[in-house]
């Protein structure tokens, strides 16, 4: 009978270790370190990662998306999370935009792999929150298999609120007062009312003779 548990607590460890990112616990939002149970392991030393996070922008306002990119060879799982340089501010932030391989994780606010396929070179879209936050930063796991995984990469590249074009993004975005008449519109009634007139003037010639 142990002989039998302790095959099905093998079995469930394996099956609970990163099939679907989606699943990780909440309980590693703040730590982004798996579980050691499961993977039956703890982190490698995070400058022996043969992986590079890193984000193209140095700024952020709401409704532009920054590309966050994890380079490096072929991996399984993974999480990625915004957060304030500020230490004492542990909750992420923002949004992110969803591809094939990747599912947010709505508990921890990051995003993770949806499955345990391989993947290179990811390429994902970060979505800024609508007020300024300060300094943000980008951090990640990265699980290249069951007991080889690096917790606390850490992009170089930190971005810092742009206040100009988020009031610029808003006030082009803003909804236009009353209609828009075109150019060509404008044209078409310009000839209509010349038309017309003309008609008037040759008519009243006409009463005249």
């Amino acid at each position: 009978m142990e002989n039998i548990l302790a095959v099905l607590l093998t079995c469930l460890a394996v099956a609970r270790a990163y099939p679907d990112g989606a699943n990780i616990p909440v309980a590693v939002c703040t730590t982004m370190t798996p579980n050691a149970v499961s993977h039956n392991a703890t982190p490698q030393a995070i400058n022996t990662s043969p992986y590079t996070l890193t984000a193209v922008e140095d700024m952020y306002w709401y409704g532009q998306g920054v590309t966050v990119s994890i380079t490096g060879p072929a991996f399984k799982g993974f999480m990625i999370q915004a957060r304030s340089t500020n230490a004492s501010v542990t909750t992420s932030l923002g949004s992110w935009t969803t591809t094939a391989d990747t599912v947010a994780h709505t508990d921890c606010n990051a995003l993770v792999h949806y499955n345990n396929s391989e993947k290179t070179n990811l390429t994902v879209t970060w979505m800024p929150p609508s007020m300024d936050k300060g300094t943000v930063q980008f951090m990640a796991t990265v699980v290249q298999s069951k007991q080889m995984f690096w917790v606390g990469h850490v992009a170089t590249q930190t971005l810092v609120y742009n206040a100009t074009s988020a009031t610029s993004a808003v006030t082009t975005t803003a909804a236009p007062a009353g209609t828009t008449v075109s150019s060509g519109n404008v044209c078409f009634m310009s000839s209509i009312l010349m038309f017309a007139v003309l008609l008037i003037c040759g008519m009243q010639m006409t009463s005249v003779v």
